[in-house]
């Protein structure tokens, strides 16, 4: 779990740089672009969370699980927001096609 949330802790930096967004393609710039600022809070609160609390765990502290539950909520929220989004585009491109009388599935 460290491993994983350190993993996440560096692509978070990595995308607060301007300079390694601008080296990735343009859909993925335009993501990060384009998201709110609550869901980069609870992207951060869900890696550094995760992050603080796998340590905490590593040293057998009771503070662990109240961090380890912060960073759930970060998680299910930034979850939330993709989901909805990835909800919110599939219907627009169904509504498209069957207004312009395209047949998705044949």
């Amino acid at each position: 779990g460290l491993l994983w949330n350190v993993l996440g802790c560096v692509n978070f930096i990595m995308q607060r740089d301007p300079g390694a967004v601008a080296d990735l393609p343009l859909a993925y710039q335009l993501v990060i672009a384009g998201r709110p600022g609550w869901v980069t809070a609870a992207f951060f609160i869900a890696v550094f969370g995760g992050a603080l609390g796998c340590v905490l765990m590593l040293l057998r502290r009771a503070t662990a699980r109240p961090a380890l539950f912060l960073s759930l909520i970060g998680v299910l929220l930034t979850t939330g927001h993709a989901l909805w989004l990835g909800a919110a585009a599939t219907g627009l491109v169904w509504y498209t096609h069957r207004k312009l009388g395209l047949d998705l599935l044949g």
